[in-house]
């Protein structure tokens, strides 16, 4: 009885928890979601995103996840995960490159995972991993994947356990390929493009394998006959390789691990024994590497337990550099490094050290050789750390004694004080502390009497300018976090009275960027809070209670983004049970009131972006079950109504938005009915609508899902715009200035499923606008200015695509399809329009499943036979147009085509191509002169080629591809064998040509490029792009671009690789850039972009001095300024810059005090939480100069000149020390 209820309420819950986590929309697509609700027999998980989806025959249904994300998909069905008992697939972004032989049947008794992820495969699913018997993941993350076999993976050899072979173009491995697996436990192969291991890849082992990956690959070395045939090896990694060695003497073998990596490599020296081969590792890691010494015994007999010795280029340790690693380390770390002494008797040679760090590190001492008492044989730390500002001051009494620590970390501390006598050595074994940039200056009382259970503190950058109210009572009995972020000064503006009182084991806070403005009055005496923030403040607003519910019942989450409130009042949030976030976005609120939120239970996100509202009342928002979402995007509404969501999210799927607003009419919305709503997504997007009412979708027909009605000022649809809508399943309405519809209007959208109507002026389609519907699937009828139609007026039999591009069509609209709707299309298009011939071969013999088509620019001029009755085309679009091609038009469009295009087509001539399954082509915008040979036997499943604008004079030939492009054309010359017949190229591209000659080895034929795309040659001499971008070792994107020129010059100078990591800069006759663009770079983590270009400034001396991370991108330019990226104040610092993304639309900018470093770099990413993703591209740019508005409302209303008025900090740094110095001189002298 008692496991009969027990297994009853365990369903119950599962069934719950499944039906509320993630969901609703699906029935069946507006690019799904699900996880149950009006359950068609279950539908647990599934997901789908960002556009055409559409799948079923969920062969009566069931499913555990699916996912799909992009879902310009490409193909899955066959059997279409027949009687679906999935468990896992995903795919991700598409367009896949194979996979049928059933795909996946009936899922062979229940999948376990597949993931396939970037897509564009090309090999691995051997016959759709027949039978999967359990597969147990396998992953397959970049793809194009680049051979590997084992008759791959010989049905996934009984049954798998994980494998993923990562970012791929893989680079040889086979002889045992994974020795036929026997339940694998994990491997990976991570970057790709290998350079070495094989004798015997691991011979027979997997028996039973234990993780692997070979990190970024390009490996050079340590392969340990092959390490030591696995024998359930534990971990090892190899991070981003090119390893230079790690003794060997061609070895005796030891290993045995747990874990290792040996981190970014090219290691310089460690020596003496080098880990004689290791012999257990027990962690390890070497961080950055170019590690500049170690030696006597670098490591000895190893063993190790954890070590990493972070970014690497030393100067100094020794104590014979840790010998056989004193019964055994563990931790140690040393961050930034660049030592300059720390001793301690290498912390009586090790007993065991317990971490340690020393954080950025140019120390200054740190000696400690004959501490009072002798030491006491204290030491035995629980980490330590030391952190930054490049170490030395800090003292407090120089340390030990330490009573076994349990944390601290530090900065440039040496008074301003904290005091009783500075932890005197320490104990109640301390639990965390900080202090972060640490000038302090006060906050005193009884400054934790010797330190009483601290549990976290932090106190992060720090200039505080006093506080007591009795300093945290030797700390409240003990803490819980705390923080105060950027940590105060400019003299405080609150906190003090009983500086919150008495914290009751606090749980978080935080008190985010400061100069506050109010908010504590105790924060209504915490009772163990979770979390709160209140982010980069000037508060001013929200007191009345402080959120209380009889003390917040632990609060979760609140933050109160950006701040100077204004207002929100009446009961401001009520009876928290849990909160579960708030935000209120970048405020200055203009009202709320009444209710302002009242019960919540458990709330589920809000926002209210942008702010300056103008109304919403009518009890604001009271109940909430399980909101999800809501935002309210940048406003001052000006209506908008839904009774103000009455019961609001019902356990939830709302969503609503209201996208950027000031919305001109919609009106007459005073439900009532006694009300109930519960949205389920609307947005109406950027607005300035011009009209709705006719009772204004009757509060919300039952519920929504979906609508948007896009850029708005509509002029017309009407038949009283919707009611009836029974969950409407998408619509859109683009950017609208319609003139007219009808007929009737959508009578009634009975489960629409999409429809857009793009960017309008329609010029016709009524009669029925396709009758009521019957559940579309897509249309769109693109840019419009329609000119014919009729006929069947498409008339869904639920048709899968149209869109009709840019029009003012003059035929193809097969007779405006039906026979049910050309039985069931697969997409079209049309694109340009004024078509002028085609149809025929019985007018696509009624499209039977065409997929896709396009018909690009058109007025057209033959293909005879127009498509040869087309059984399921595959792609085509078929160029610009004025075309001939001939010899009989790809026929039945052999076994059937996989893309081509054809581009601008003036042609003069490549056609005919039986093409066995094709896979791109393009052949951009022509007069050939010479391909054949006969386009390497008629293309056998080619791999995309382009040859771009063209009349050649050389080259393809075509050994099989990978991309290629060869741009401008007419090419004179490159040599050292023109590329070497390109095995297996991975992109290229060579833009501008005529070169007159260039080799270097030219291009040293490639070994696997991984992008490249180049130019400016100007008839070259002293072109260098760092010569010829040596040895390549599987570069990563370059592009680079300009012709004509206005600068670059000494064509990017020196350096790169290190996997060089993405440039791009390009042309429009450039106008400046170097001071020395990224000197050289060497990768951690960088990206620039810039594109369109005649740049107009950037400066900030073109950023480099490390570029430790970055990203950037500076969307379309005619910039107008920018400077800073960063010279740090964020992120893991050594050797420094920092920024890590930012883009800025448009351009034009000029906002000024140098852009205000963007309004101190977002608060330093809102203070390192980074999760605002640039802030709508800083709210879509603009200013020139402030009359297109936003930059982010002017850097939140007209500029606050913070961090480094647009240089950088250092250059700051340098004007400050130079004025001290100048007043310093000038008082001695007086």
């Amino acid at each position: 009885m008692h496991l009969a209820l027990s297994i009853m309420m365990t369903s119950l819950v599962l069934m719950f928890w499944l039906t509320y986590a993630s969901g609703y929309v699906c029935h069946f697509d507006p690019h799904c979601t699900c996880s149950m609700s009006s359950s068609v027999q279950h539908l647990g998980n599934v997901e789908c995103k960002d556009g055409p989806s559409y799948l079923p025959s969920f062969n009566t249904s069931k499913l555990v996840t699916l996912s799909l994300v992009n879902n310009d998909m490409h193909n899955l069905p066959p059997n279409q995960l027949l009687r679906t008992g999935l468990y896992k697939l995903e795919i991700s972004k598409n367009p896949i490159y194979y996979l049928h032989e059933e795909s996946l049947t009936g899922l062979e008794r229940s999948l376990w995972e597949i993931h396939i992820t970037d897509c564009k495969l090309s090999n691995i699913p051997a016959n759709a991993l027949r039978h999967l018997n359990k597969l147990k993941i396998l992953n397959l993350t970049g793809n194009d994947i680049s051979t590997i076999t084992s008759e791959q993976l010989k049905g996934v050899a009984n049954s798998l356990n994980k494998l993923i072979l990562a970012d791929n173009h893989i680079s040889v491995l086979p002889h045992g390929v994974f020795s036929s697996l026997n339940q694998l436990e994990v491997l990976d192969i991570h970057g790709n493009s290998i350079v070495s291991l094989e004798p015997g890849v691991f011979t027979p082992p997997p028996a039973k394998l234990k993780i692997l990956d070979l990190s970024d690959n390009l490996i050079d070395s340590m392969s340990y006959k092959q390490l030591a045939n696995i024998k359930m090896l534990h971990t090892l990694n190899l991070n981003s390789n090119k390893i230079s060695t790690l003794y060997d003497a061609s070895t005796n073998v030891k290993l045995v691990l747990d874990k290792l990596f040996l981190e970014y490599n090219d290691i310089e020296e460690l020596i003496s024994m080098s880990m004689t081969n290791f012999d257990v590792a027990n962690i390890t890691s070497f961080k950055g590497n170019p590690l500049v010494n170690i030696q006597p015994n670098a490591f000895q007999g190893c063993r190790i337990t954890e070590l990493n010795l972070s970014n690497c280029k030393l100067r100094q340790i020794d104590p014979e550099s840790f010998n056989g690693l004193e019964n055994t380390l563990q931790s140690l770390d040393l961050t930034g490094n660049n030592i300059s002494t720390f001793s301690f008797p290498l912390l009586l040679k090790y007993e065991n050290l317990r971490l340690l760090n020393l954080d950025y590190n140019n120390i200054k001492n740190l000696l400690w050789m004959n501490h009072p008492e002798e030491m006491e044989q204290e030491v035995q730390l629980t980490e330590l750390s030391l952190t930054g500002k490049t170490n030395s001051p800090f003292v407090w009494s120089k340390l030990p004694k330490m009573v076994h620590l349990q944390s601290l970390a530090v900065s440039r501390i040496e008074q301003p004080h904290i005091n009783p006598k500075d932890f005197q050595q320490f104990s109640v074994e301390l639990e965390t502390l900080k202090i972060n940039d640490g000038n302090l200056k006060s906050l005193n009382r009884h400054m934790f009497q010797m330190v009483r259970g601290i549990k976290t503190l932090d106190l992060t950058d720090n200039t505080i300018e006093k506080i007591d109210a009795k300093s945290l009572i030797e700390i409240s009995h003990s803490l819980e976090h705390l923080i105060l972020t950027h940590s105060l000064d400019k003299k405080i503006r609150t906190f003090p009275k009983g500086f919150f009182k008495h914290l009751n084991t606090l749980q978080v806070l935080k008190i985010n960027h400061n100069f506050l403005q109010k908010i504590p009055s105790d924060i209504q005496f915490l009772s163990n809070l979770e979390i709160f923030h209140a982010q980069d403040n000037n508060l001013d607003g929200i007191p009345k209670g402080s959120f209380k519910a009889r003390n917040h019942k632990f609060l979760h989450e609140i933050d109160l983004s950006f701040n100077k409130i204004t207002k929100i009042s009446s009961k401001t949030f009520a009876d928290l049970i849990e909160l579960t976030e708030i935000n209120l976005s970048d405020n200055r609120i203009v009202t709320i009131e009444h209710g302002s939120f009242v019960n919540l239970e458990k709330l589920t996100h809000l926002w209210l972006r942008g702010n300056k509202i103008q109304y919403l009342n009518s009890e604001l928002f009271q109940n909430l079950p399980a909101l999800s979402v809501l935002d309210l995007a940048y406003n001052s509404l000006v209506d908008f109504n839904f009774a103000c969501l009455d019961q609001v999210g019902m356990l939830s799927s709302l969503n609503v938005n209201v996208s950027h607003n000031s919305m001109n009419a919609l009106k007459g919305n005073s439900t009532d009915s006694s009300i109930s709503i519960y949205i389920k997504i609307v947005d109406f997007s950027h607005n300035n609508i011009s009209s709705v009412d006719k009772t204004y979708f009757m509060p919300v027909q039952h519920s929504l899902t979906k609508l948007f009605m896009s850029d708005n000022a509509m002029i017309n649809a009407t038949r009283d715009l919707f009611p009836e809508m029974l969950q409407l399943q998408l619509l859109d309405m683009s950017f609208n200035q319609m003139n007219e519809i009808e007929f009737d209007a959508l009578r009634s959208l009975k489960q629409l499923q999409i429809i857009d109507l793009s960017h309008n002026n329609l010029t016709s389609i009524p009669i029925g606008l396709f009758q009521s519907l019957n559940s579309v699937r897509h249309i769109d009828l693109s840019s419009n200015h329609i000119l014919q139609l009729f006929d069947s007026i498409i008339s869904p039999a639920s048709l899968i695509s149209a869109d009709l591009s840019d029009n003012s069509l003059l035929r193809v609209p097969l007779t405006a399809f039906s026979p049910s709707a050309a039985m069931n299309v697969l997409e079209l298009s049309f694109r340009n329009n004024k078509i002028t011939n085609l149809p025929s071969s019985e007018s696509f013999s009624r499209f039977t499943k065409l997929r896709s088509l396009d018909v690009s620019s058109n007025r057209i001029t033959d293909m005879g036979s127009a498509f040869n009755l087309l059984p399921s085309l595959t792609d085509l679009k078929i160029g610009n147009n004025f075309l001939h091609i001939g010899n009989r038009d790809f026929v039945g469009l052999e076994n059937t085509l996989e893309h081509l295009d054809i581009s601008n087509i003036s042609i003069s001539y490549v056609p005919p191509m039986p093409l066995p399954s094709l896979r791109t082509l393009k052949m951009d915008d022509n007069f050939i002169t010479y391909i054949p040979m006969y386009l390497q036997s008629n293309l056998t499943s080619l791999k995309h080629l382009d040859v771009s604008y063209n009349a050649l004079q050389s080259l393809p030939d075509v050994p099989q591809l990978n991309i290629l492009n060869i741009a401008g054309n007419p090419i004179s010359s490159i040599n050292n064998t023109s590329f070497v017949d390109f095995p297996h190229l991975v992109e290229l591209d060579i833009r501008g040509l005529p070169l007159h000659e260039f080799a270097i080895e030219g291009l040293v034929p490639l070994q696997d490029l991984e992008t490249l795309h180049i130019s400016n040659y100007k008839k070259l001499q002293n072109f260098n792009v760092p010569t010829y971008i040596k040895d390549m070792e599987a570069l990563r994107t370059l592009h680079f671009e300009v012709t004509g020129a206005s600068q670059i010059g000494t064509e990017l100078n020196g350096l790169l690789s290190e996997r060089i990591n993405n440039l791009i800069i390009t042309g429009h006759e450039l106008k400046s850039l170097p001071d020395n663009l990224l000197h050289g770079v060497q990768s951690p983590v960088f990206k620039l972009t810039l594109r369109n270009t005649s740049v107009e400034n950037i400066q900030a001396k073109v950023f480099s001095k490390n570029l430790r991370s970055l990203v950037l991108d500076v969307e379309e330019n005619y910039l107008t300024a920018l400077g800073n990226p960063s010279n740090v104040d964020g992120p893991n610092r050594p050797h420094s810059t920092y920024l890590t993304e930012l883009y800025l639309s448009g351009n034009k900018w000029n906002c000024d005090c140098k852009l205000g470093w963007i309004e101190t770099w977002q608060r330093k990413r809102r203070q390192y939480g980074s999760h605002d993703y640039t802030i709508d591209d800083v709210r879509e740019a603009q200013c020139k100069n402030k009359q297109n508005k936003s930059m982010l409302f002017i850097l939140k209303s007209e500029l606050e000149c913070g961090w480094s008025d647009g240089n950088t900090l250092e250059s700051n740094f340098i004007l400050i020390t130079l004025l001290l110095c100048l007043k310093l001189t000038y008082t001695s002298a007086s």
